[in-house]
């Protein structure tokens, strides 16, 4: 697939950049920062991701069945070819260097800021996302350095995600509890927050604690969270999930005559009579001698074309009492919608075949429910922490094209017996196709087909040429924060206030202008415009003196001129001239309360702590 000639995309001006095609079906086995800078802007579908969670420590998962010495030998001449022979050589290039016996997969998660981030970075971050360098910052104050140095870890990588994902991609990212909240910050401040669309909830294992001599602390953390983000508000969802067997049964318990499992949608024939009059949906339909009126007013529920197309599909029946029936078929049924808890996928049992050995590996169910619902058939999945492969099979068995990458060698191994675990899916990885295209074994091959079937393998120092960082534009036009404007509490008290106006115009309403007596739950002040929750306009220039039935004409739904009115239908004020004199004195009063506002009671305001 073409990349569009965009403004975004550096394919268009930079003829040596990348075409996405050419990745597709490759894992990389790299650091996934510079793999990710070459990958071209807005062509990807769908990025899913299960990274590291930040929790300080390595992790090292025992291979079920350690690395025969074929996959051994594939491993180590992969390495040397790539200028691997040492962990130190490893560690330059950015590699996990794999135990050499070939029993174990491990990833070390250990944050620094002097091995993970440049200072180079943080500084441009500071002056193009100023709130995401506070986030960072702020991290260090309430969490730790090494928690710090993980989000801005992540924050690099998702920084590029965001740009190589097209207007209508999604991305899906696994975390739990030691750093949800800070990624889904840190997520915000990239992908904005109006992109976030949900926090999906997955039971990774059961609650039963483990047998201990102290008493527990906590509940237990048996959820992870897939955090859903949005690239823009064109980014589609189909949130379906396929009916198990009993499901169906339960929800299409009836067999039409050609064996078809459907149930009774009868009720939603006509409308109900208690639906408001819809003369367009009142109508005779008349089909097969027999004549279908609604005697109510509401009518039907369908449209007379929509009705008769409905009969057409065989979806509406005239049973043989003549009753008409609306019948709803498991062959039309999208799916039953997921919902945000996902407790119907078991994680991995440690006996199964998909399982490899990996202390955080997630099952294929999990990332094929993901792809169908955000990635269309033929699209392109992104995995950059790709270690346990259940992305790059899941795309494959679901008719998606994908890219893989991960920072062990290790990885190569673990992603061709995932895929050896499929016979159906043919797939060939480099380094198994025979030398010689005489090859009997590849005479029932078409050539296309060993394109299309074959997976390749790249290093550390066959990535795609980076982008300029010019032309990347991933952190253009983010706005910074305007300064907070903060309460101010008035400076006078409500009783200062009304025993300043009662001193000055006495125990008079000032709407309707009748005395009252000195208790101010007969004589209240009143907000004269409706009060503002921050308390802006609780000073003696926004309030008046108003009697208890005038304050509750008022409430906070007339002006003053209305209420003055109300007081004179209501018989308070006695003449229409009297309310033209009752509307100067009100005026009059405010312009006092204003002028004293100004004069005698700002200029004493003490300066706000």
């Amino acid at each position: 697939m073409a990349t569009n000639p965009t403004a975004t995309n550096p394919t268009a001006t930079n003829p040596t950049a990348t075409n996405i095609d050419d990745l597709t079906g490759t894992v990389f086995i790299c650091d996934n920062l510079p793999f990710l800078q070459g990958v071209p802007s807005e062509s990807v579908d769908l990025v899913c991701i299960d990274p590291p969670f930040g929790k300080q420590q390595t992790f090292e998962g025992r291979l079920p069945q350690p690395l025969t010495p074929e996959e051994l030998d594939i491993e180590s001449r992969l390495m040397q070819s790539w200028g691997i022979t040492d962990p130190d050589s490893a560690y330059d290039a950015g590699l996990e260097w794999p135990d050499q016996e070939g029993t174990t997969a491990k990833f070390r998660e250990i944050w620094q800021f002097r091995r993970h981030v440049a200072r180079g970075w943080i500084d441009r971050v500071e002056e193009l996302n100023p709130g995401l360098a506070t986030l960072i910052e702020s991290i260090r104050h309430t969490n730790s350095d090494s928690a710090a140095a993980y989000i801005a870890f992540m924050a690099q990588r998702m920084l590029q995600i965001h740009r190589i994902l097209k207007p209508t991609g999604a991305l899906y990212m696994h975390c739990d509890h030691e750093a949800d909240a800070h990624l889904r910050q840190m997520m915000n401040a990239i992908f904005g927050t109006d992109n976030f669309r949900t926090a999906i909830n997955w039971p990774c294992h059961n609650s039963r604690q483990r047998g201990s001599q102290h008493a527990p602390k906590s509940w237990g953390n048996t959820i992870e969270t897939i955090l859903f983000y949005a690239k823009s508000p064109d980014t589609p969802l189909e949130p379906w999930r396929e009916l198990t067997p009993d499901e169906k049964l339960k929800k299409f318990p009836l067999v039409d005559e050609k064996g078809e499992r459907y149930y009774d949608d009868s009720a939603r024939i006509w409308s109900a009579p208690n639906m408001d009059a819809r003369p367009s949906l009142c109508y005779t339909w008349e089909k097969q001698g027999y004549s279908f009126t609604n005697p109510h007013s509401s009518g039907w529920r369908l449209a007379q074309d929509r009705l008769e197309e409905e009969y057409q599909e065989g979806n509406i029946v005239i049973l043989p009492n003549g009753r008409l029936q609306r019948r709803k078929y498991e062959r039309d049924w999208r799916g039953a919608t997921a919902g945000n808890l996902w407790d119907d996928i078991p994680p991995l049992a440690p006996n199964g075949i998909e399982f490899v050995g990996y202390p955080t590996q997630k099952p294929q169910a999990l990332a094929k429910r993901i792809i169908q619902a955000s990635c269309p058939e033929g699209g392109i999945v992104l995995d950059c922490f790709a270690g346990c492969a259940y992305v790059p099979v899941a795309a494959q068995l679901t008719n998606r094209r994908w890219i893989a990458c991960d920072m062990s060698p290790r990885a190569w191994t673990v992603i061709r017996r995932q895929f050896h675990k499929h016979p159906d899916l043919g797939i060939i990885t480099e380094g198994e196709i025979p030398a010689s295209p005489d090859n009997p074994e590849l005479l029932d091959i078409a050539p296309q087909m060993l394109t299309q079937k074959l997976i390749k393998i790249r290093g550390p120092h066959d990535l795609p040429p980076p982008i300029p960082i010019e032309e990347q534009g991933f952190m253009k036009g983010v706005s910074r924060l305007n300064t907070p404007q903060y309460r101010i509490p008035p400076q006078e008290t409500a009783d200062q206030i009304w025993d300043a106006f009662v001193k000055q115009w006495g125990h008079s309403c000032w709407y309707c202008g009748q005395d009252t007596a000195p208790d101010r739950r007969i004589l209240q002040l009143d907000h004269i415009a409706p009060k503002e929750p921050d308390g802006s306009n609780d000073d003696c220039w926004n309030r008046a003196l108003a009697c208890s039935p005038c304050n509750s004409d008022k409430s906070n739904q007339l002006t003053p001129q209305q209420t003055i009115e109300k007081a004179r239908a209501a018989g308070r004020i006695p003449t229409n001239a009297r309310m033209q004199e009752q509307l100067d004195t009100f005026r009059r009063r405010t312009a006092w309360a204003k002028t004293r506002w100004q004069l005698e009671i700002k200029p004493n305001r003490p300066p706000q702590t």
